[in-house]
């Protein structure tokens, strides 16, 4: 004689999978896992219930949502569509990887520039930390910014007007030549500097004060911060002498003082 099937209620399961009687009462009523109804009643669940609970647990716990278990992996028949549905997911997971991990570099960033009690408006702070999650490449600079110069920053952020895009790639070439050893006085160091006061035009909008607190943070390199370090040396070993080349051959001048508006730098 045939041993009868255990049927299990919704207590029973629900502790068996280590979730709640509302959890399953909720699947219930998304017919996500309908348990079967006796003649007196009783909601009860068979051997199948507590395999496809597994399943819709197991899917959860790497990412899926119900709507996606319900509508679309549980109904997958073939391999090849679990492979896809899975590499679709582990894509997923990796963009939300990497979204935390900046997330958290923007976190350690705050909490360095509030460490040891150093005085910060809120609105430099949050600054710098839209700076890192725009990925910009140069996002230390704005603590050595003024108010107004601040405001301006924040206006061309939002308008796009700062050209990130290429602007990361400059430093990508500055890192690259350093790199390969090459001249800061020949062809591509030249090209290099001549991008790199393009882009400080483009940063600066032609505001020769805001030039000058650029040339400032060059000059204070030795307090940059920990997340700058990478750039030091290409700045100081190359940057530096392939810029100043390029200054002195194209005739621009921008040490200039604040009363003598006649000196402003030419910014052609």
């Amino acid at each position: 004689m045939q041993e009868r099937e255990h049927l299990f209620s919704t207590g029973e399961l629900a502790r068996m999978a280590g979730v709640s009687v509302r959890t399953l009462q909720y699947y219930d009523a998304e017919n996500l896992l309908k348990p079967f109804v006796t003649e007196g009643g009783r909601r009860r669940y068979t051997s199948d219930h507590v395999l496809r609970l597994e399943q819709i647990i197991f899917l959860k716990s790497i990412g899926f949502s119900l709507e996606e278990i319900k509508n679309i992996i549980l109904s997958l028949k073939s391999t090849s569509d679990f492979n896809q549905a899975f590499l679709k997911q582990r894509d997923a997971l990796t963009k939300q990887v990497s979204s935390l991990t900046h997330t958290i570099e923007m976190l350690d960033a705050a909490l360095e520039e509030t460490k040891d009690g150093k005085d910060m408006k809120l609105d430099r702070l949050i600054m710098v930390m839209e700076s890192m999650k725009r990925g910009k490449p140069y996002t230390f600079i704005v603590r050595y910014f003024d108010d107004d110069q601040l405001k301006n920053y924040a206006v061309r952020m939002l308008d796009g007007s700062d050209h990130t895009d290429s602007n990361k790639d400059i430093f990508e070439q500055l890192e690259k030549l350093y790199g390969q050893g090459a001249d800061p006085n020949g062809r591509e160091g030249q090209e290099l500097a001549k991008r790199w006061w393009s882009m400080v035009r483009q940063f600066t909008g032609g505001d020769f004060k805001l030039i000058r607190s650029l040339m400032y943070v060059g000059e204070d390199i030795r307090n940059w911060p920990e997340e700058a370090e990478p750039l030091k040396k290409p700045i100081q070993d190359f940057l530096a002498e392939a810029f100043n080349t390029y200054l002195e051959n194209n005739g621009i001048k921008i040490q200039v003082e604040d009363n003598d508006p006649s000196e402003k730098p030419d910014l052609k």
